[in-house]
């Protein structure tokens, strides 16, 4: 590990004093963990400067130019949050701006409302579209009882499928568990050493045609695979300290983009349809759901994403209170009134106000490259390379001005 790796990982371990769970992993050098916890924790304004000189650092340095952008991005992000916590005031579109290299936007109602019409379309009944998807999802829920099993199944197959496309480590591995209180619905914990283990929140009924998506996105091809595969061959591989940590900076957007694009790297949707009908089914005892309303309703329902974006800025850019942005996000997003209550309070925690943009958008962003005959090699790209935000849209333009 050179002086530079040595800086970010402190700078990371300090930051994540002040604002808890800045770090989402970490499995660099023990000892220098234990180090800075066992010191005293650094000012925010020193960090701050800490953050800068770092950057700086790294432009001097000799790195090749995608890495040395990389880190450029994620030191501006570490300087942003160390700033803002300290109390500099900071717009909130800025605060996006600089944590994660994305400008957000309010999503076009109409949007939701023509979703609204095409999952209305899907299910039975002529009612309101949301009373219609409640009672329709009552027969979807998967008894907890049978939940593990379930999402064990979906790991293996999805884990077949993605090790057949991408080249992960052989002595990965991920274990799933079930609890409860917890602000989301599904956390990767990636532990190092190819290890993940992924917790499901039992708070809310889990639905059978969301069990696919959710093994997808935090396991095989998405977050867990996206773990391992640079483990093994950025700081494994290539000593790279700062891929032996995960942060909230912009590589989160990334994350995230890889993450709501794994389902449709190893499953279309008749496959998807397929491996619902004769195996998670029956493993969830839902022999008769109807699953190909499951998957179209499922496509219909991803713009409805962009709900959770505008609640955030109508919350923090507009000034709107809690509750009446809670009843904005019942109206369009389709959810029941308590998991409603659930998003909001989430969008007001200081750790993931910024956050809630790295979904939709990340999908928008990386659209372009998971299309046509080099998706695959594209995906191995993001999985395996370290990118931001901006060198996507570049790659993505270089691509457009190609073809």
């Amino acid at each position: 590990m050179d002086d530079i790796g040595r800086r970010y990982l402190t700078l990371a371990l300090q930051l994540d004093h002040h604002l808890e769970g800045f770090v989402d992993a970490y499995f660099g050098p023990s000892e220098l963990k234990i180090e800075v916890e066992a010191g005293e924790p650094r000012s925010l304004e020193l960090l701050a400067r800490d953050a800068v000189e770092l950057r700086s650092s790294v432009r001097d340095s000799d790195y090749d130019a995608q890495r040395k952008d990389y880190l450029v991005a994620q030191t501006r992000a570490m300087a942003a949050v160390a700033r803002n916590l300290a109390g500099e005031k900071m717009h909130y579109l800025e605060e996006v701006e600089l944590y994660f290299d994305l400008t957000p936007e309010m999503v076009d109602e109409s949007v939701f409302k023509a979703a609204h019409a095409e999952i209305g379309g899907l299910l039975p009944g002529d009612g309101p579209v949301r009373e219609r998807v409640a009672q329709w999802e009552k027969g979807l829920e998967v008894p907890v009882g049978r939940l593990l099993p379930v999402l064990e199944l979906a790991s293996r197959e999805t884990q077949r499928r993605a090790a057949a496309l991408f080249d992960l480590p052989s002595s990965e591995e991920v274990d799933w568990e079930l609890v409860e209180d917890e602000p989301w619905a599904a956390y990767n914990r990636y532990l190092g050493e190819y290890r993940s283990r992924i917790e499901v929140n039992t708070d809310s009924p889990a639905h059978i045609h969301r069990i696919l998506n959710v093994v997808a996105h935090e396991a095989y091809p998405g977050h867990h695979t996206e773990g391992a595969v640079k483990e093994s061959r950025l700081f494994e591989g290539e000593g790279r300290a700062e891929h032996s940590v995960q942060i909230l900076a912009p590589e989160a957007v990334l994350a995230e983009g890889i993450a709501v694009s794994a389902l449709g790297m190893v499953f279309s949707e008749a496959e998807q349809v397929a491996f619902l009908q004769d195996d998670l089914c029956w493993v969830a005892g839902l022999p008769d759901a109807d699953v190909e309303s499951q998957v179209a309703v499922a496509r219909a329902g991803e713009v409805l994403r962009g709900v959770v974006g505008n609640a955030a800025l109508l919350l923090h850019r507009d000034g709107l209170s809690p509750d009446e942005v809670e009843r904005y996000v019942e109206r369009y997003h389709l959810g029941t009134p308590e998991r409603m209550a659930h998003v909001v309070s989430f969008l007001q925690i200081p750790l993931w106000r910024s956050y809630a943009f790295n979904y939709l958008f990340s999908k928008q962003l990386l659209a372009p490259l998971l299309q046509g005959p080099d998706r695959v090699a594209n995906f191995a790209r993001l999985l395996s390379e370290p990118f931001t935000p901006t060198q996507v849209r570049e790659w993505v333009a270089e691509r457009g001005a190609s073809q």
